[in-house]
This record gives structure tokens, sequence and C-alpha cells, in this order.
């Protein structure tokens, strides 16, 4: 994922360069902009594809065990899906979620508007299925002892946290007053 950070942002600022400087536009022309923006866009998409691949299939339960019939009817809920497993992906979007978040806050995308361009395109498609699993699944482990152990962020928080992605700040440090 970091690989392709790191092409996007420096094609990118390539890109830019070019564009802003009219001797240089001159010679490559505008045919190498738009070639070297697709790559840009290339590298943002497998950036996200292979970054949170993941926390998508953590709240994916297609073809979980206890979602084929393997569990008895006790176990499983209204959605034909076990507890457990329902329990299990939570805790694995809690922990996967906490990693990125911890890494990619560090990482840095310097040019403004590809940052914020980079974090909508993630919360475009991390946002509908964190709130459609809770809205599906947060009862079920929302009605039992400690639920906080599961659903640990809401989803505004989860956005929240998606715009401090990119900064190159540690956790902790003065500007963000939350805790995860």
């Amino acid at each position: 994922a970091l690989t392709h950070l790191f092409l996007m942002n420096n094609v990118h600022y390539m890109v830019r360069s070019v564009r802003s400087r009219s001797e240089a536009k001159d010679i490559l022309g505008d045919d190498w902009i738009q070639r070297h923006r697709r790559i840009v866009q290339q590298n943002a998409n497998q950036y996200k594809r292979v970054a949170w691949a993941k926390v998508l299939q953590a709240l994916s339960v297609q073809g979980a065990p206890g979602s084929t019939g393997s569990s008895t009817p006790a176990d499983l809920n209204s959605s034909g899906v076990s507890r457990a497993v329902i329990k299990e992906r939570f805790k694995a979007f809690n922990t996967q979620f906490e990693e990125l978040h911890a890494k990619q806050s560090l990482w840095i995308v310097p040019d403004q508007e590809l940052r914020e361009s980079l974090r909508l395109a993630i919360a475009e498609v991390l946002l509908p299925a964190y709130r459609s699993f809770i809205k599906r699944f947060g009862n079920v482990v929302g009605s039992g002892k400690n639920p906080l152990k599961y659903i640990r962020y809401s989803p505004e928080l989860v956005d929240k946290l998606l715009n401090e992605f990119f900064e190159g700040q540690q956790y902790g440090e003065p500007k963000h007053q939350h805790r995860l």
C-alpha cells in the first residue's frame, strides 16, 4: 500500500510541476499530462485495494463459517449468521482499522487536494459498508454483555479518524483530542 501511495504522490508532483511550467508543458504535451494523471489514479486505486481489502472483508459475512448452515439454529441470528462469526468480524474490523490508523496517519500526502480526494474515496467505500454491517448485525453484539468490546467505533468516529490519515502525525500529538 505504501508503494502505491509513494508512486501516487511522486507522479502527482511531476504532473503538477509540468502543468505549472509552460516550457515543460510545451515539450511534454497534454498527452503526457493525461497519461500520468491516469497513473496517479491507478496508484490511488491500487493503494485502496491493497490497504483496505482486509477491513472490507471483515465487514462481509458471505462464505464465513456459520453463514452456510454449519451452525445449529440456536446459534444463528435472523440473518443466518452465527453470533460467534459476527463477534469475530467486529473484532477483526477493530483490529485492522486500528492498525491502518496507526500506520497511515503517519504517512504523508503533501498535496491537500489529493489527500482529501483519497480520504473521500476511502470513506465512500468504507462508511456505507460499516454502517450496513452495524445496522444488520449491531444488535447481535449490542444486546450482549460488553457491547463496546465489539462496536468500538461509531460510523461518525470512523469518518473523523479517516480525516487524520496521511497527515504525518503520530497518535496522541496535540492536533488529535480523542481516544481510540
